[in-house]
């Protein structure tokens, strides 16, 4: 299949599977401070979303930690580490943007500030993806029945959905290649919880696992968990990276409207003025 320019929808995806692909380089470092729908180079209401997104994930953060954190164990867990992510990267990504507002200069091309963030926000989104359909799937159908609990919204769906909504406004670009950052969150947890069993860790009710899909006494399911959390993060970096592509693509199509309404209106007053005459 071919858009109307005769290039393969696919090549885009093609596209990405390069060296270069892998770097954290790019050359408009005022994309990651503004949105991709904002007009003009300051928005003030870009600025406060970023701030209200940040304190959004501060709250739960900071209320999970004095509800749940239960002689330490809150930091086990795979749901507390992304939350917290989440709230790195939003409070990151309103630094940054008002910094920008104040300075738009500040910023050059190739900032290791810059690098962070873009590695983080993707990361993050990854994560959150991951940690929403781990939950809903296979850890909440084996819980004790009852109420869906504030946090466990917050923690395992907001998550997601937030970070996907970002995703779709921020002005950066997505890059296939960056998976190796999700993926080297996701092996590094794996193999903390691995260390966290064999130095005789356990649970806050006394279990030997911290999810019993990494139960370690029972290798074959933690590691087929692991490799399966693994396909999982790569699928979900192939999803936002059509995400990506879909908002460049209507980004794209509203500003061709907008120049060709500009046009007929242009067009438009002469032969006015000549009616007049």
């Amino acid at each position: 299949m071919r858009d109307p320019s005769g290039q393969c929808c696919c090549q885009p995806l093609l596209d990405e599977f390069k060296c270069s692909k892998f770097s954290l380089h790019h050359d408009e470092p005022a994309d990651f401070c503004r949105s991709q729908w904002q007009r003009g180079e300051r928005c003030i209401i870009w600025l406060i979303y970023r701030w209200l997104l940040a304190a959004f994930f501060a709250g739960g953060v900071i209320s999970s930690l004095v509800q749940e954190f239960k002689e330490g164990t809150w930091f086990i867990y795979l749901t507390d580490w992304g939350f917290t992510l989440c709230f790195y990267a939003c409070a990151y990504g309103a630094v940054i943007a008002t910094i920008y507002f104040i300075r738009p200069s500040y910023f050059e091309s190739g900032s290791w500030a810059l690098k962070i963030y873009w590695c983080s926000h993707f990361t993050t989104t990854v994560l959150a993806m991951l940690i929403t359909l781990v939950f809903w799937a296979a850890l909440y159908p084996s819980m004790a029945g009852g109420p869906v609990g504030l946090y466990n919204l917050w923690a395992h769906a907001f998550n997601s959905v937030c970070m996907l909504f970002d995703s779709f406004i921020v002005a950066f670009p997505t890059r296939l290649m960056h998976f190796v950052y999700p993926l080297a969150v996701g092996l590094i947890y794996g193999l903390f919880s691995l260390i966290y069993f064999w130095a005789g860790g356990v649970d806050f009710f006394g279990n030997r696992f911290i999810y019993f899909i990494l139960d370690w006494e029972r290798p074959g399911l933690a590691i087929g968990s692991v490799c399966g959390c693994i396909v999982l993060a790569l699928i979900f970096c192939v999803l936002i990276f059509w995400i990506y592509r879909l908002r460049l693509w209507m980004y794209e199509r509203c500003g061709k409207k907008d120049n060709s309404e500009m046009m007929e209106t242009r067009v438009a007053i002469p032969t006015v003025t000549a009616q007049t005459v």
